[in-house]
C-alpha cells in the first residue's frame, strides 16, 4: 500500500499512475516532503539498505539534497535548485547524479515534473538507473580524449610518423614526415610507401609487412629518399595496428632521422682512415730516413745528429700541415719554417720569390725535406759555410697548372765530392720526387753554382685561401 502525507491526499488514479511506472517514483509536496512512492522505489530502497518501514515517506527530499550539498556533492546542489525551479515555474527539470551502492559506481537520471493534486502544487520525480549508458558515455569520452591527445602528439612530435594499410598505401602522414621528406599530406596519402624507397632498395614493403605481422621485425635502419632526391638515413620503428578483435589492419612507422649522425660517422671513418694512412706513410718515411742515415753516417754521434735534424725538419713540416687541417700549407710559409733555423745560425739571407701557392701533404713533405737537405749541404760546402755567394728560392706555375720550384745557390766553389754523394739527402733531391708526387727533379752543378729543380703536378697542390 502506497503511503502519503496528511498535507496532500492522493486518490486511486494517482496511485495507479505511479505504480504503472517502471522507474523509481517519488511524489513531493510544495515543501519537499515525500508524500508517496511506488513499488519500484520501495524495492530499490530495501535492496540498498534504506528505511524498509517508511521508505522515506514523510521525509523531506529537499533536506536530503541539502545534506548532500554539505558533503560537497556538486550534483546535489544542481538537483535542489532544479527542483525548486520546477515547483516555482512549472518547467520540467532533468539531471543526472551519482548514487553509489556497496562496491559499485552508479548513476541515475532524475526527471521532475510539476503536477497539481487537490489544487496544491506537487512534484513527480522519476529516478532511472543510467549507469550503463553513463559508463559507455564516459568510456567514449575517455577514448576521445586519448585520441585527441594522441593526435596532438603525432601532430607536434619531431619524429616522422606515417601509417600504411595492408597493401602498403599511406593512410596517415604527420607534419614531421612532411618536413623530413618534402611531400605534403595530400601528396603522400594514397600512394605506396615505396614512394620513399631508393630505386635499388632490396626489401619491398609487403616483405616488411609480413615480418612485422609475424613479430620478427620491430626496428631497422634504412635509407629513404626525399621529394628533392636527397637521401635520408633513418631508423624505423614499426608497430602493427589491430582492431578490438585482434586483426591487423595497418602498420605504423616512426622514422627517426639519423642522417647527420651517419654523415658524421662517415667523416669520422674517413678521417680515421686518412690518419692511419698518413701515420703509415710517416712511419715508412722515418724508417727510410733512419736506414739511409745509418748507412752513410761515419759514427754514432754523426748518425744521432743527422737523424735528429731530419726528424726535426719533418716535424716542422708536419706542424704546418696540422695547423692547415691536414689540407694544404702556403709554400712561402714552408720555406721560412725550414730555413729559419739555418739562417738564424749563419746570419745569411735567402732571396724568396714566387706567387701564392698551396701545397698538398705529399708535396709539402717532399719540399720540406729537400730544403733541409739543401740547407744542410750549404752549411757544409756552400754559401752557409761562411763563404760568399747567394741563395735564391724561386717558384712559378707551369703551363699545366703545376709547380716549378728551384733552389739556386751561386758564387761558390763546388766540391766535386758532392757530385758523388749517394746518401739520403741525394735520394731526397733526385729519387723521392717521382715516388711521392709523380713529379720530376734534377740537380745541375757548375763550377760556381748548384741548381735543384723540382716539378710537381697540379694534383698535389692545394686551394689558395
Amino acid at each position: 500500500m502506497l503511503k502519503s502525507s496528511q498535507s496532500v491526499t492522493l486518490d486511486a488514479s494517482h496511485y495507479e499512475l505511479i505504480e504503472a511506472m517502471t522507474d523509481e517514483v517519488v511524489i513531493l509536496d510544495a515543501t519537499g516532503e515525500i508524500v508517496a512512492v511506488n513499488m519500484a522505489w520501495k524495492i530499490f530502497c530495501e535492496e540498498n539498505g534504506g528505511d524498509a518501514g517508511s521508505h522515506y515517506v514523510g521525509a523531506n527530499y529537499f533536506d536530503i539534497c541539502k545534506a548532500a550539498v554539505m558533503d560537497s556533492v556538486v550534483q546535489a546542489e544542481i538537483v535542489l535548485d532544479g527542483l525548486r525551479q520546477a515547483l516555482r515555474t512549472g518547467a520540467a527539470f532533468e539531471g543526472e547524479y551519482p548514487c553509489d551502492g556497496p562496491g559499485v559506481r552508479r548513476w541515475f537520471q532524475l526527471n521532475a515534473n510539476r503536477m497539481t493534486i487537490q489544487g496544491a502544487p506537487c512534484l513527480l520525480l522519476q529516478h532511472r538507473n543510467v549507469t550503463t549508458r553513463r559508463m559507455a558515455h564516459d568510456d567514449i569520452e575517455r577514448a576521445h580524449v586519448r585520441a585527441e591527445t594522441f593526435a596532438a602528439l603525432v601532430a607536434t612530435t619531431g619524429e616522422a610518423i606515417l601509417t600504411y594499410d595492408m597493401d602498403g598505401r599511406i593512410i596517415s602522414w604527420n607534419p614531421a614526415a612532411e618536413r623530413l621528406y618534402g611531400y605534403t599530406e595530400e601528396e603522400a596519402l594514397g600512394r605506396s610507401v615505396e614512394l620513399l624507397y631508393p630505386p635499388d632498395w632490396p626489401t619491398r614493403v609487403l616483405e616488411y609487412r609480413d615480418q612485422i605481422m609475424a613479430g620478427k621485425l620491430r626496428q631497422f635502419d634504412a635509407v629513404r629518399v626525399a621529394k628533392d632526391g636527397t637521401e635520408r638515413h633513418v631508423t624505423i620503428a614499426c608497430t602493427p595496428i589491430r582492431t578490438l578483435s585482434g586483426d591487423i589492419v595497418s602498420i605504423s612507422n616512426i622514422h627517426h632521422d639519423v642522417t647527420a649522425t651517419r654523415k658524421a660517422e662517415e667523416v669520422r671513418d674517413l678521417v680515421s682512415r686518412e690518419v692511419i694512412h698518413r701515420a703509415k706513410n710517416m712511419l715508412s718515411l722515418v724508417t727510410a730516413m733512419q736506414r739511409q742515415t745509418a748507412s752513410s753516417a761515419a759514427s754514432l754521434a754523426e748518425f744521432n745528429k743527422s737523424f735528429g735534424d731530419r726528424i726535426q725538419a719533418l716535424a716542422r713540416s708536419t706542424d704546418l700541415l696540422v695547423d692547415g687541417g691536414w689540407s694544404s700549407v702556403d709554400l712561402a710559409q714552408l720555406v721560412r719554417a725550414q730555413l729559419d733555423p739555418f739562417l738564424h745560425l749563419q746570419g745569411k739571407g735567402v732571396d724568396v720569390a714566387g706567387s701564392t701557392v698551396a701545397l698538398g701533404p705529399q708535396a709539402l713533405q717532399l719540399i720540406g725535406m729537400a730544403l733541409h737537405e739543401l740547407a744542410t749541404n750549404s752549411t757544409k760546402y756552400g754559401v752557409m759555410s761562411g763563404g760568399g755567394g747567394d741563395i735564391r728560392c724561386h717558384w712559378s706555375h707551369t703551363e699545366q697548372g703545376g709547380l716549378r720550384f728551384q733552389w739556386i745557390e751561386s758564387g761558390i766553389t763546388f766540391d766535386p765530392s758532392a757530385k758523388k754523394a749517394s746518401g739520403f739527402g741525394s735520394k731526397v733531391l733526385s729519387v723521392l720526387a717521382p715516388a711521392m708526387v709523380d713529379g720530376s727533379a734534377d740537380t745541375v752543378t757548375s763550377e760556381d753554382a748548384l741548381t735543384w729543380t723540382v716539378t710537381i703536378p697540379a694534383a698535389h697542390l692545394g686551394k689558395v685561401t
